[in-house]
Order: C-alpha cells, then sequence, then structure tokens
C-alpha cells in the first residue's frame, strides 16, 4: 500500500493545525507557505476534511480553518480514510465480491495485512503526532 499526494499532505496539514491550535483558525495560505505544499491542492484536500468533519471553518479576517475537535480524538486513520478511501492492500479483501477465486490462499495473509494496517493508524492520533520529536 501506498499513500498519495492527497493523504501525506492533508495528514500534515491536519497537524499542523493541532500543532497550532492556539493560533485559532489558520488561513490555507498559511499553512501551504509553513508546509511548503500547493495551495489550490491544499484547498481542495482541507474542503474534503471540512466535508467529514476533521476540520471546520470561519470565514472573514481572522478565518480559516481548525480541528473540528481535539487532536486527541482523531486519528491518522480517520485522516487517511477520508483522503484516501479504505485503508486496505488488495481489493479482494476490501471487496469480496470483486474475488474470483472464492479459494484465495493469498486471502488469508491480505487480511491479516489489512488488520495490521488498520490497527496501526487506528492506534496513533494526531496529538501523539504532534507529541513526537524527531531528532
Amino acid at each position: 500500500m501506498k499513500l498519495s499526494t492527497r493523504g501525506r499532505y492533508g495528514l500534515r496539514a491536519v497537524h499542523y493545525l493541532a500543532e497550532n491550535e492556539d493560533k485559532g483558525y489558520i488561513s490555507v495560505s498559511d499553512i501551504s507557505n509553513a508546509l511548503k505544499l500547493p495551495d489550490n491542492y491544499l484547498e481542495q484536500l482541507i474542503r474534503i476534511l471540512k466535508n467529514n468533519n476533521i476540520v471546520v471553518s470561519a470565514r472573514g479576517a481572522r478565518g480559516g480553518y481548525k480541528l473540528s475537535r481535539n487532536s486527541s480524538e482523531i486519528t491518522v486513520g480517520d485522516v487517511l480514510r477520508v483522503l484516501e478511501g479504505e485503508m486496505t492492500s488488495s481489493q479482494c479483501v476490501a471487496n469480496r465480491t470483486n474475488c474470483d477465486n472464492e479459494e484465495c490462499e493469498a486471502y488469508y495473509v491480505f487480511t491479516k495485512i489489512d488488520k495490521a494496517i488498520n490497527n496501526a493508524v487506528n492506534s496513533i492520533t494526531i496529538q501523539d503526532m504532534v507529541n513526537e520529536k524527531f531528532d
């Protein structure tokens, strides 16, 4: 499984909002400048996050975006699923009806991989990311 720029950029933006929540609402241009991400693309991602209740917005001079709830209540899995869709290693696990081999030897392996991926992304909150210090 490989994350697209949607997942990577969106997760970075959510992390930035969490790190800077004391500043209140933050504009997309401020986020894109700080993270060196394309403004227009980031605007699209933020809109998706807003429509899925990860962030909220305010208009006006002090407007922008902030997290919809405490960063300890939002998981990496929440953000990635909104932007990437279901976290799966194989279409056959995500939608068993697409599988043309009902006795697939690899289904067990793919299922185990999916469970591990989902357990990992569901166990990490955005606050965990904020607390993590990189050397």
